[in-house]
C-alpha cells in the first residue's frame, strides 16, 4: 500500500511534515498547500511535490491523509474540509482546536464520517517522557500526590520566530494553546486514566499587549491528584525553551529537567519508593530498556544539608537516572501514525506498550482543559470540566 498524502500549511511545521513524508518509502507525498503558493513551492518543488494555493485544489488528488500544520487558531476550517472532501485519515498538529465551539465541531465531522483522526502531540515519543509515565503507571513513587509543571519560551517566540507574521500568530494563539496543549496531553498521558475535573488559572498581560504573557493553573484530577501548570512567552533568557516538570508522590519523587534554563542540566531523576527492592530496581530498567529508555539505576544513600544544617535520616535510597536530553527523532510519533494507518490500529508495534497513539479524543480532552485554563483565568473563578 502507498499512503498518498498532502500538507496544508508550509510554515515551520508544515515544512518538516512534507520533508518527513516524503522520506517515508510507503509513502508519496502529492502536495503541499499553503494560501502563499509561493511558500509552497519552496517547500514542495524540492520534494517532487505539487505545490497548492489551496487544500481544494489539492484534494481533488485523490489523498489518502492529510497533514493540517496551520496556525493554531486556524485549524478548524482546513480539517473539516478535509473530511468533507473524503480525506479518510487526518494529522493534525496540536491543539485540537482553540475554542470548545470548534472543537465540538470538528469532534461532530470526525464522528459522521468516521474519518482516522490523529493529533500530533510530539512530546509523547520522546525518551524520557516515555520513562515517566512508566514511573507514574507503575506507582513507583507510591501515591501522586502533586506536581507542577512550568514550560516557557523567549520572547523572541512570540515577536519574532514568524518573520513579520509574528505579532498576529501570537495574538490568535497564547501560552495556554500554544504551551500548555503540550502539558495538559503529557498530564493526561502519564496519568491515565484520570482525567482533570477542575481548573483554577490566573493569567497577566502587560508585556506583549496583543495577547497574555503568562498563564499559571491548577488542576485537580478525579484521582485526586493536584497538579501545578505554568507558560509564559517573555522571558529574556539564553535558551529558546525552559520545560522542567516534579512529581511528588507519597513514597518517592521524579524531577524532569526537560529543557534546562540558566546554569541547570538537561536530565532526569526517580527517587523510587523504598518498597521497590533492587532486584525490582534492574527489572524495571530492563524493561525501560525494551522500550527504547537506557537508565542508570542507583542505589545511594542521601544526606540532604544546607551549610550546617542537616535534617538526618539518611538511608538507601533506589533511583532510576537519566543525564542530558531524552529527545527522539523530531517526527517519530508520526512514524507510528503512518504504522496505525498501514496495520490499521491505534496500536501499531512501532508504538508499542505506549498505549494508542493520540486521537481527536485525546485532542478534546486537552482542548476543553486548556479552554479552562482560558475560562478561569478571565472569570477567577473554579472552571469544571464536563465528561
Amino acid at each position: 500500500m502507498t499512503i498518498r498524502a498532502g500538507v496544508v500549511g508550509a510554515g515551520i511545521l508544515g515544512s518538516q511534515h512534507a520533508a518527513f513524508l516524503a522520506a517515508q518509502p510507503e509513502v508519496k507525498l502529492v502536495g503541499v498547500a499553503d494560501m502563499r503558493r509561493e511558500v509552497a513551492e519552496r517547500v514542495a518543488t524540492p520534494l517532487g511535490a505539487t505545490a497548492y494555493g489551496s487544500l481544494a485544489e489539492m484534494a481533488t488528488q485523490c489523498l489518502d491523509l492529510v497533514v493540517v500544520a496551520t496556525p493554531d487558531p486556524l485549524h478548524l476550517q482546513p480539517c473539516l474540509d478535509a473530511i468533507e472532501a473524503g480525506v479518510p485519515c487526518i494529522i493534525e498538529e496540536k491543539p485540537l482546536a482553540t475554542t470548545l465551539d470548534d472543537g465540538r465541531r470538528l469532534m461532530e465531522a470526525i464522528e459522521r464520517h468516521g474519518t482516522r483522526f490523529f493529533v500530533n502531540y510530539a512530546n509523547r515519543a520522546a525518551t524520557l517522557d516515555i520513562a515517566t509515565g512508566y514511573v507514574l503507571q507503575q506507582g513507583l513513587l507510591g501515591e501522586l500526590v502533586y506536581g507542577e509543571a512550568r514550560l516557557d519560551d523567549n520572547i523572541s517566540v512570540p515577536t519574532q520566530m514568524w518573520g513579520g507574521r509574528s505579532r498576529d500568530w501570537a495574538a490568535g494563539s497564547s501560552t495556554a494553546h500554544f504551551l500548555l496543549s503540550h502539558v495538559v496531553d503529557l498530564l493526561h498521558w502519564y496519568l491515565a486514566p484520570a482525567r482533570v475535573t477542575e481548573v483554577y488559572a490566573i493569567a497577566q498581560q502587560k508585556v506583549l499587549g496583543n495577547t497574555p504573557d503568562v498563564y499559571d493553573a491548577y488542576l485537580t484530577f478525579d484521582s485526586g491528584a493536584k497538579i501545578r501548570v505554568k507558560a509564559e512567552w517573555i522571558k529574556h533568557i539564553d535558551e529558546l525553551v525552559e520545560f522542567y516538570m516534579c512529581f511528588s508522590g507519597s513514597k518517592g519523587t521524579l524531577i524532569y529537567n526537560k529543557r534546562g534554563g540558566f546554569n541547570t542540566s538537561a536530565g532526569w531523576r526517580a527517587n523510587l519508593s523504598p518498597e521497590v527492592s533492587a532486584q525490582e530496581l534492574l527489572e524495571h530498567r530492563e524493561r525501560l530498556g525494551e522500550r527504547g529508555v537506557e537508565m542508570r539505576a542507583l542505589v545511594h544513600r542521601p544526606a540532604p544539608a544546607t551549610a550546617t544544617l542537616s535534617a538526618g535520616g539518611a538511608t538507601d535510597m533506589h533511583s532510576l537516572e537519566f543525564q542530558g536530553l531524552g529527545y527522539g527523532e523530531t517526527m517519530s510519533l508520526c512514524r507510528s501514525f503512518v504504522d496505525a494507518i498501514l496495520d490499521d490500529t491505534l496500536t501499531p508495534s512501532s508504538w508499542k506498550g505506549h498505549g494508542p497513539v493520540p486521537t481527536h479524543v485525546d485532542g478534546w480532552r486537552q482542548t476543553q482543559v486548556v479552554c479552562a485554563i482560558v475560562a478561569s483565568a478571565a472569570s477567577g473563578r473554579v472552571v469544571s470540566i464536563e465528561e
